[in-house]
């Protein structure tokens, strides 16, 4: 169950839904009727995104205008990244990024939102050499609070952003984080290898050697740290967690939310349902 919006920095849900409503209709939003069959159908129908592809409009679009949901036979992808500058969406951005290819030839479509501002999303394509194509910004967190995602650690507080991520990265309200971290340093036998030729070859191929995880995310917050200003403009979103989504025309019939820090959505589990489907 989705926890109450904090008020301080989104104020009184209902109004927030209200000026919603009205901001997608004095903005000039167009998208065909959607007959939602779920919440998060409902949730993305009413929530606004904006796209960083420099060919793309800066206008906002309802995100189920992304794909066609009326028609049952398109299966779209939806990926909601946490903020621009958090580690765990730069991880899933690059196994994503390795994995379009393959969730493509398996679906109709893929959209990823990130938490931000647009020119924040075009930085974090540039550093990641992520396409901008199918990226798209959202600048609060409404609407993955709408679709049920970890607020994160007591978001009924008025606590700075910053107080509220300690506790998360010591695996408080983030289950699962602390034995993500020590997982990437002992490694593990049941993952994937992630650097095709390096030094950790003298530990064996073809799994997760030790400190090749953490030699990666050492590298994202190297790449991270001297953006911190450009990626995370707005500190109230550092918290949010995010999910992935799958939809086969207007109904939900895949989803995975993040439970915490590095705890993201497998990219495996969402490409070995595609390909049962």
């Amino acid at each position: 169950r989705a926890r109450p919006v904090p008020r301080t920095c989104l104020g009184h849900p209902a109004r927030r839904f209200r000026k919603l409503a009205c901001r997608a209709e004095s903005e000039g939003v167009e998208s065909e009727a959607v007959t939602p069959s779920s919440p998060e159908l409902s949730a993305l129908t009413s929530g606004l995104v904006r796209s960083c592809s420099s060919a793309g409009p800066a206008d906002p679009v309802s995100v189920s205008s992304l794909w066609d949901a009326q028609d049952p036979s398109k299966r779209h992808v939806v990926v909601c990244l946490s903020h621009f500058g958090d580690l765990t969406s730069w991880e899933y951005a690059q196994k994503l990024r390795d994995s379009l290819e393959a969730i493509d030839s398996k679906a109709d479509g893929v959209s990823v939102i990130g938490l931000g501002t647009v020119e924040a999303g075009r930085k974090f394509a540039e550093l990641l050499n992520f396409p901008t194509t199918n990226l798209y910004a959202v600048n609060d967190v409404e609407l993955y609070v709408r679709l049920g995602f970890s607020e994160g650690a007591f978001p009924d507080q008025n606590l700075n952003e910053y107080v509220r991520l300690l506790p998360m990265l010591a695996g408080i309200e983030s289950p699962g984080t602390l034995q993500e971290v020590i997982r990437g340093y002992v490694g593990d036998r049941d993952a994937k290898q992630i650097f095709d030729r390096s030094p950790f070859d003298v530990l064996g191929k073809g799994y997760q050697r030790p400190f090749e995880l953490a030699t990666l995310r050492l590298s994202n917050m190297i790449g991270i740290l001297p953006n911190w200003g450009e990626l995370v403009p707005n500190s109230d979103l550092i918290c949010q967690q995010g999910g992935t989504l799958v939809f086969q025309g207007s109904s939900l019939v895949h989803l995975q939310k993040d439970t915490g820090i590095l705890k993201y959505a497998s990219i495996d589990d969402l490409l070995a349902f595609l390909e049962s489907s």
